[in-house]
């Protein structure tokens, strides 16, 4: 795979400290305009402490972004959901979409359950959280 090969990578993380709405809209605002700059897109998963996300792009800049995350002492555990090379974007259009509390309510309720950082939920929450890309197409 070269450093230029699109791909899609994937994590959960669990926050130090629960996250207030401001906190949420300037990370959210931090975010955006990184993916936006570096041609990076995806979604952003926040209930009850965790953090799930989808980023998509050149192996360099997801790679670079990958050890800025790693590194935010905001996290008291951070693990890899997936890492995969892909011929095209789920989310080409979305620098950055978030999914709080009540758009995971609306819009993919089953998720809550499985955003809790078990590894045994792995899957089923890589499986919700691909499925909002359909809400790009609608």
């Amino acid at each position: 795979m070269d450093r230029q090969s699109l791909i899609e990578f994937s994590y959960i993380s669990r926050a130090k400290d629960p996250f207030s709405k401001l906190q949420l809209v300037q990370l959210f605002d931090k975010a955006f305009n990184f993916n936006t700059a570096n041609r990076v897109t995806g979604v952003l998963f926040y209930e009850n402490r965790y953090f799930a996300q989808i980023l998509e792009g050149t192996r360099e800049d997801i790679s670079h972004l990958w050890k800025q995350i790693q590194n935010d002492n905001r996290h008291v555990i951070i693990r890899e959901l997936d890492f995969r090379e892909i011929d095209e974007r789920a989310f080409p259009s979305w620098g950055m979409r978030f999914f709080g509390a009540d758009r995971i309510a609306k819009y993919i309720p089953n998720l809550k359950q499985h955003l809790n950082g078990l590894p045994e939920n792995d899957s089923k929450l890589l499986t919700l959280m691909r499925s909002v890309a359909a809400l790009d197409k609608t």
